[in-house]
């Protein structure tokens, strides 16, 4: 066999030179026929080697047969048939020409286009957008729930940061109200918020999401697991989306995202001509707007509420993240559970059936929300709790002479909190009932004074005999105070 070379070269002597075949054989030193040959042929030469046989082949017909009867027939099977005819290979021979042959077996799918009457089929689905957007100093991912009135094409579409049961709800109602009113069926495929459990056509539905379908009286149709053709009408849309509104913006923060899609709706999704019914979707709609389901008066309550415990520390958990609760409401429910609700944006915190704090929902994980507003007040209560602790316990030592001396030290003194202190180390040097006899003198002369107390316990001139005596001069009564009078009573010493 000649070469590429040799061929090339004797098709351009016989072309271009006009040189006889015989002149060509004698100058490139080939045979004639050789020449005759490459002249025959518009093609260059090319060695193929004879195919082997293959181990495979004697068994190649009862493939053949196998697979058009099932072309799904998996290779394992396809190897345990063979082999009980006899075949003695491996099952990698058998993949490589299955590889080869399956898909002459394979027919793709075609489906029938639909025609839909007006309001007679929603389809909703949600599809994750490719970059994450800024909210609350975090970038988190983006997902788009999108939904389509069938016969118009008339498009929805609203961003979540996150897909749970109360984010979709809530975006579904927006979508119905966005509408004005309801199909008479939504088409989903299977999501967690609509299918609870599925085994073939045995469907449960999500409870609170029949709730919810029930409350807006249109009918639930889940697709058939990876069946996506059964709501195309949605499909569709979803790289639409990814293609006309996400690529080539820039999105400042979700806030600006929000606003960016509904002039992107109200400029151009739903006032293009649509490339199935050659009609702009918002006229096309307003043959279908009569025909829809009418709204209940009052939303559905799309908000998700839990009953997290308030922890010591005033915070409560949602979702990975701690949220801070007033100091005095979690004074009152220490340790119990507290309503919460959430909502797209809001974590709200509810007592008593009152909206008592909330905070910007985080889509993070691990997070502090924290409002410092929550704990003002909360060291000066504990001040004065402990300072109406150091009162009582003055007044249990010391009886009636103690509640004279400590209302004329009240009187007279801004330390007092120090001064209480002072009396009661005293017991840690002198014996009780000294000290109760120096109050009673002090008391007697109206000395309402610590450093009077110490002078008589030093020189001894207070020293118990009996009894102690209940003065009767003076008839002070101590009055009782709130809690927030005590941080003024106690002044420097707090």
């Amino acid at each position: 066999m000649i070469s590429v070379e040799h061929w090339a070269e004797i098709r351009r002597l016989h072309k271009v030179e006009n040189l006889s075949k015989r002149a060509i054989a004698r100058r490139l030193g080939v045979h004639r026929d050789t020449v005759t040959r490459a002249l025959a042929t518009a093609e260059p030469p090319k060695y193929e080697r004879e195919p082997r046989g293959s181990i495979l082949d004697p068994y190649k017909p009862k493939i053949h047969a196998l697979l058009a009867e099932d072309p799904n027939l998996t290779g394992v099977r396809i190897l345990e048939i063979i082999q009980g005819e006899g075949y003695p290979g491996r099952i990698s021979i058998l993949r490589d020409f299955l590889r080869e042959v399956r898909p002459q077996y394979k027919r793709p799918p075609v489906y029938i286009r639909m025609k839909y009457h007006p309001a007679e089929y929603g389809q909703i689905d949600w599809g994750e957008m490719p970059d994450p957007v800024l909210w609350q100093g975090h970038r988190c991912e983006v997902h788009a729930f999108v939904m389509v009135m069938c016969y118009s094409r008339l498009l929805y579409v609203e961003f979540s940061l996150a897909t749970k049961l109360e984010d979709f709800l809530r975006c579904h109602q927006n979508g119905l109200r966005f509408f004005g009113g309801s199909p008479k069926t939504c088409v989903y495929d299977n999501l967690s918020s609509v299918v609870k459990r599925r085994r073939g056509t045995d469907i449960t539905l999500n409870e609170t999401f029949q709730q919810f379908a029930g409350y807006h009286y249109f009918q639930v149709y889940p697709c058939w697991p990876n069946a996506p053709h059964q709501k195309g009408v949605v499909e569709r849309p979803i790289d639409y989306i990814k293609g006309n509104f996400w690529a080539g913006r820039y999105f400042a923060d979700f806030d600006d995202l929000d606003r960016q899609r509904w002039e992107w709706l109200n400029e151009t999704a739903n006032v293009r001509v649509h490339s199935v019914t050659h009609r702009r979707p918002v006229e096309h709609f307003e043959e279908e707007r009569e025909h829809l389901l009418p709204l209940p008066t009052e939303p559905f309550d799309t908000d998700r509420v839990i009953y997290p415990r308030v922890s010591k520390d005033c915070v409560i958990r949602v979702d990975t993240n701690d949220y801070s609760v007033p100091w005095g409401v979690a004074q009152r429910h220490h340790l119990q559970p507290i309503e919460v609700r959430v909502d797209g944006r809001w974590v709200r915190i509810i007592d008593d059936g009152k909206e008592t704090a909330r905070h910007p929902r985080s889509f993070a994980r691990h997070q502090q929300i924290i409002d410092r507003s929550h704990y003002d007040g909360l060291w000066k209560s504990r001040a004065a709790t402990a300072f109406k602790a150091l009162e009582n316990g003055f007044l249990e030592a010391y009886g009636e002479v103690g509640r004279h001396f400590y209302a004329g030290l009240a009187r007279k003194t801004e330390h007092l909190k120090a001064s209480l202190e002072t009396i009661l180390n005293l017991e840690q040097r002198y014996p009780h009932d000294d000290i109760v006899a120096a109050m009673t003198v002090a008391v007697q002369n109206s000395t309402f004074d610590v450093a009077v107390i110490q002078y008589l316990l030093h020189t001894g001139r207070a020293v118990s005999t009996g009894p102690s005596v209940t003065p009767t001069a003076v008839q002070v009564p101590v009055e009782e105070r709130a809690l927030e009078t005590y941080d003024r009573l106690q002044g420097g010493g707090a």
